[in-house]
């Protein structure tokens, strides 16, 4: 098939549907299916995508208005001279620019790709959406009920496939790796090392871990927290860490390339979201056999169980200092609920389950009769 992805996420943001546009645009690569990538032009997003696949066609836009005739007459352009099966959608915005592209192509199916609820009670959202999504994905049932609740979009065209990453040999408990990290931010070596990889944006939550700091180092001294990431609330979060008296306590690190040395040198994972659909950076924390501590919320209890979890209510900064305490203060329970995150890791959230799921659903939307809206 040939397969264009759209994604108009601003230049200098890369969250968790950036990472699985680009997971499933080189899987689908690999598997023989010809696939373009379309973002932002001088975007973030656009440079990791062809960083790390050389071998993807990048498609660099002038992206404004959600209908911006230049923007549908140059998508429309593409989709025709590429003889485009089907358009993996993202944004509202996205859907719209490119399922008009789509409608007006005749050929092209539409996959609007959901990370997070984007939809609303409106005359557009009710009359359009249904008329230019021939299919629906989302990576949990949290997420599914969302978007189908306000009964525009039938709950039989919305298909839950998990995300599934890559599996890598850098584990927690790595000894180099325990070392690195902590040589690399300036930290003893006897540090315990909780981690947060998110965009600083409020629905991450980094304000209430903030809050909770202080107390958990009332009987943790030794627990420092790495932050990964960056966002338009990088330095408010900055500011109020020194307000705290907290800068030493709290590395912010900025957004990386690759999380995973970080994470095979931390102890535990901790993730303060007050939304979240279904959490990539939590999968990332049980793929390197890290213990969690995260919000109950969204699609978290989706991926997580309370075996390798501690989950506490969002928006609470005194329960989140509980649960990071706990596991603060016992090594063996952090080693058990680490090695669980692992197992759990392997058996659910396989990469390949994901691009076969994919795969499949693609495959059903390109030979299904044209959508008629």
């Amino acid at each position: 098939m040939n397969i264009l992805f759209l994604n108009s996420i601003d230049e200098p943001t890369y969250g968790g549907m950036e990472e699985w546009i680009r997971l499933m645009a080189s899987g689908l690569r690999n598997r023989g299916h010809r696939i373009t990538v379309a973002g932002r032009k001088g975007s973030e997003f656009l440079r990791r995508v062809g960083f790390s696949d050389s071998r993807l066609e990048l498609l660099p836009l002038r992206i404004s208005g959600d209908f911006h005739p230049a923007t549908i007459v140059a998508l429309h352009d593409f989709l025709r001279e590429r003889r485009i099966d089907a358009v993996i959608v993202n944004f509202n915005k996205d859907l719209r620019l490119g399922g008009l592209a789509a409608r007006w192509s005749g050929e092209t199916r539409v996959v609007w790709s959901v990370g997070l609820d984007m939809t609303r009670d409106s005359i557009i959202h009710r009359w359009l959406t249904p008329r230019l999504a021939d299919a629906v994905i989302v990576p949990s049932e949290s997420l599914k009920d969302q978007i189908t609740r306000h009964g525009y979009i039938e709950t039989d065209s919305v298909e839950v496939i998990p995300i599934g990453i890559p599996d890598t040999e850098v584990l927690a408990g790595n000894v180099d790796a325990r070392s690195q990290v902590r040589s690399a931010y300036g930290l003893p070596d006897d540090t315990l090392l909780a981690v947060t990889s998110g965009r600083f944006v409020e629905q991450k939550g980094h304000g209430y871990l903030l809050e909770a700091i202080p107390e958990v180092l009332t009987n943790h001294p030794n627990l420092r927290f790495l932050w990964l990431g960056s966002g338009p609330l990088e330095n408010t979060l900055r500011e109020r860490t020194g307000y705290l008296g907290l800068s030493s306590q709290v590395v912010l690190a900025g957004m990386l390339d690759s999380v995973e040395m970080p994470l095979a040198g931390a102890d535990l994972l901790v993730h303060p979201s007050v939304e979240e659909p279904f959490g990539i950076a939590v999968l990332e924390g049980m793929r390197a056999g890290l213990p969690i501590v995260a919000s109950r919320v969204g699609g978290i209890p989706e991926v997580v169980d309370e075996h390798c979890a501690c989950l506490v209510p969002p928006r609470d900064s005194r329960s989140l200092a509980e649960g990071i305490a706990a596991l603060a203060g016992d090594t063996e329970r952090r080693k058990r609920m680490g090695s669980h995150a692992r197992d759990r890791f392997l058996s659910q959230f396989r990469v390949e389950t994901m691009y076969d799921r994919v795969e499949h659903c693609l495959t059903n939307v390109v030979h299904r009769e044209p959508h008629h809206g």
